[in-house]
């Protein structure tokens, strides 16, 4: 059994309904650091952790009559968006049926196609998410961190 992951063998779900219109999903994490300097010293003492910020998502795919944003990958109509809720995202390996990434807030915060002669139209959407854990195990905010109301 391969063990190397391809995009042939990512299967995306939002909200355990699975999303079959994307081929590509592009995600980027970061975590904010800020380089301590103590007077006196030229060079940084230490970098030290600020935050984790939001997980940014590029998905995309062709496009398919009769399933737009608004179907599968949950993108909401203007009339909704004052009451849509943030979904979970996952990407689970077609071949073990592992679950690969998971990341939970996603909010979609944009999107993009295009229609092209001799050529496939294509659908991106893009996401943004509070977290994302991945086979190493879950993360999550240590025990009494801040949580909004």
């Amino acid at each position: 059994m391969a063990k190397t992951l391809t995009g042939g063998r990512a299967k995306v779900y939002v909200n355990n309904q699975l999303v079959g219109i994307f081929e590509s999903c592009n995600y980027n994490r970061v975590y904010g650091t800020e380089a301590i300097h103590i007077l006196g010293r030229y060079t940084a003492a230490e970098i030290a952790y600020t935050s984790v910020e939001a997980v940014t998502l590029t998905c995309s795919g062709f496009r398919v009559v009769g399933n737009g944003v608004h179907v599968l990958p949950a993108v909401p109509k203007v009339q909704d968006i004052l009451n849509f809720q943030p979904f979970v995202l996952t990407v689970v390996d077609r071949q073990t049926g592992e679950t690969v990434t998971t990341i939970n807030g996603v909010t979609p915060n944009g999107d993009n196609g295009n229609y092209n002669a001799k050529a496939s139209s294509r659908v991106t959407v893009n996401y943004m998410g509070i977290i994302m854990s991945d086979e190493d195990g879950d993360q999550s905010e240590s025990a009494g961190a801040t949580d909004l109301p």
